[in-house]
């Protein structure tokens, strides 16, 4: 679980820095907001899932101990 949460925080950090480099030159930058034009424009939502699974995360490992 933890190397999932850790994946979507890095795929949103990655969309948070693409949507803010968007049409500014950095070739990468516009191909990923090409690809996820919606996440670019609302980083927000990854983060928010990125909240909820780690407050999942703490749950599932506050219950089995």
């Amino acid at each position: 679980m933890r190397q999932f949460i850790l994946a979507i925080i890095g795929v949103g950090g990655l969309f948070l820095l693409a949507g803010a480099m968007r049409n500014r030159g950095w070739y990468l930058a516009d191909q990923v907001c090409a690809q996820g034009a919606i996440l670019c424009d609302n980083p927000g939502w990854v983060v928010a899932i990125s909240a909820v699974l780690v407050f999942v995360a703490t749950i599932q490992t506050i219950a089995k101990t």
